[in-house]
């Protein structure tokens, strides 16, 4: 009964959470297109985006190695705070060269290095930052086909019109140096603040560079044909129509994959908008099992009672048998109780017909019981009242009685 009062209490409280408590804003004070932010700034809305089209969309929280990199088809690196170390920038190179895709946004912001990081990208881009009104507010630039946009690039097919920030771009005359500066590439997205977007080829390889994430963020996605970019993006980056594997850098965020499994879940649970009713569940539950184990009052001690005599049990018997008239039975049971003491007073067979067993008495001991025993076997078959009975238990005793008397003693 408690069980079920608390059981609904707990899951109303557990609606009434869900539907009070939004979910918890998840960001830094600093402009960073993390997948794990659900701020205007962020970039989980662009990651599950992606995961609703139908890509193998995974995050990569450890450090880049070939083994890691194996599986990846396209690797996207937004605006990093973390540098690479000497064997990440390796294993980055080769991938590339070998035909991966990456989706690069090399950011123009400081960043916080770990120990040995390098900031590899460097030296690849040479970055800008603009003075546009829109650098230090939420401003959009909105762009055009025509005018800043690419008229042939498959990455604008149903694209009209893009929005972008103005806070940084690559130079129109140098965007490439180090060692990608003799690459061919392809701007395919400028203004007349600089270059957006371009295509560079590295080997087998391809980096779709963006100096401006405002179209992937939270915030920009929802603005103009952002979202549609996006989707070609993707596609045109894996090769595919519609699938490929997709990874998002999130360990040069500064999200390592570290750290007790079981501690990451219960944080995760409760960081979430409905974490916290099943906090409440949980205590409401225990709380019931507890108040199910508990005594109400002083505990009482065990009496043992006294052990039950025969004569007790059989008075019992008796008294439900006479509750319930079962005289027919009671006749028939004790007749064949008496039937087999005869029969073994007299060594006759359990069996015997009352004719039989009536000769084997008169035998032994000259009594002639003939009468006796016809008449109580006679009656079973008929209703008998409780006189009946006793009278038929009283003849068949003495009988008894006499065939125990009539023994020859040793």
């Amino acid at each position: 009964m408690m069980v079920g009062i608390l059981l609904p209490m707990a899951l109303l409280g557990t609606l009434i959470t869900w539907l009070a408590m939004p979910p918890k804003k998840e960001g830094r004070w600093v402009r960073e297109p993390s997948t794990f932010f659900n701020t205007g700034s962020g970039a989980k809305a662009a990651y599950l985006v992606l995961e609703r089209l139908g890509y193998d969309v995974v995050r990569l929280r450890e450090p880049f190695s070939p083994d890691r990199l194996a599986g990846v088809e396209v690797l996207w690196i937004l605006e990093p705070t973390f540098g690479l170390e000497k064997d990440e920038r390796k294993a980055l190179s080769d991938w590339l060269e070998s035909g991966g895709r990456l989706v690069l946004a090399p950011g123009v912001r400081p960043f916080v290095a770990r120990a040995g990081g390098d900031w590899l990208f460097d030296n690849w881009f040479n970055t800008i930052s603009t003075s546009s009104p829109a650098k230090d507010a939420w401003q959009a630039i909105s762009q055009k086909r025509g005018e800043s946009l690419s008229e042939n690039d498959p990455l604008f097919a149903g694209v009209n019109e893009m929005t972008a920030r103005g806070e940084s771009r690559f130079p129109n005359n140098s965007p490439l140096k180090g060692p990608l500066a003799n690459a061919p590439a392809r701007v395919f997205w400028a203004d007349d603040l600089g270059t957006v977007a371009m295509r560079v080829s590295v080997d087998e390889g391809e980096i779709i560079a963006l100096a401006d994430t405002h179209f992937l963020t939270n915030r920009g996605l929802d603005e103009a044909d952002n979202a549609v970019f996006l989707a070609n993006l993707a596609r045109q980056a894996s090769h595919a129509t519609g699938g490929g594997t997709v990874a998002f850098d999130e360990i040069h965020h500064g999200f390592p994959l570290s750290g007790d499994p079981w501690v990451a879940i219960a944080k995760m649970m409760l960081a979430e908008h409905w974490g916290w009713g099943i906090v409440q569940a949980s205590l409401v539950l225990l709380l019931a099992l507890y108040a199910l184990g508990v005594r109400f009052g002083r505990p009482v001690d065990v009496v043992m009672k006294q052990r039950r005599q025969h004569g007790e049990f059989a008075e019992a018997a008796g008294r439900t048998l006479h509750d319930a008239q079962a005289n027919e039975l009671v006749y028939r049971t004790l007749w064949q109780h008496y039937r087999g003491l005869l029969a073994r007073s007299v060594n006759a067979r359990p069996e015997s017909t009352p004719a039989e067993l009536a000769t084997a008495i008169r035998a032994q001991s000259g009594v002639d019981v003939a009468a006796v025993l016809e008449e109580a076997e006679a009656k079973q078959a008929t209703r008998v009242s409780r006189t009946e009975v006793f009278a038929m238990c009283s003849d068949l005793e003495r009988v008894a009685t006499a065939l125990q008397q009539a023994k020859p003693t040793n």
